[in-house]
């Protein structure tokens, strides 16, 4: 398998796996409402980044170090990081607490920010869960990736030292 049609792989089938989870997570708590404002929700919506980032790395780094423990996908691919990449801790913990932190200002914060700009702020259940589910399929589909390549930096630095 390539780099790249591993990079694939992992970002749909990680946003297949986070929509089916988040869409009935939703479906759970908003079915049986008939008007949802979208201040009740628009948190909801907007915390969806930090979850994705903060679990695509908990479960997420030990499979990607496993994928690239030989070392020949990160040859094959010749991938440049950003500096950014290189700085994340290696421990799963810490690296998953600033992954977070990182999807709350770049994505959850401005997401907050953009959704009381889709109307007049009451929504159906249907349309407040088909919501949650487009922002969760483009987060997961931005996100996963990101989280690949950090850890692909994790992987040389280890590789570098003698193991992962």
């Amino acid at each position: 398998m390539t780099f790249r049609s591993y990079l694939i792989a992992n970002a749909f089938g990680v946003a297949s796996l986070n929509t089916s989870i988040n869409g009935d997570y939703a479906w759970f708590l908003w079915i049986d409402k008939t008007q949802l404002p979208l201040s009740e929700i628009r948190a909801d919506i907007a915390m969806t980044p930090i979850w994705i980032g903060l679990l695509s790395v908990l479960p997420g780094t030990s499979f990607i170090r496993k994928a690239f423990a030989d070392g020949t996908m990160l040859r094959q691919a010749e991938i440049k990081l950003a500096a950014i990449f290189r700085k994340l801790p290696r421990p799963i913990i810490k690296r998953s607490v600033i992954v977070a932190i990182l999807c709350a200002m770049a994505f959850a914060v401005p997401l907050s920010q953009i959704l009381p700009l889709l109307g007049d702020g009451i929504r159906t259940p249907t349309a407040a869960i088909g919501t949650k589910v487009i922002v969760t399929i483009a987060f997961s589909l931005l996100i996963v990736p990101l989280i690949v390549y950090a850890t692909t930096a994790d992987c040389e630095r280890v590789q570098a030292n003698g193991a992962i």
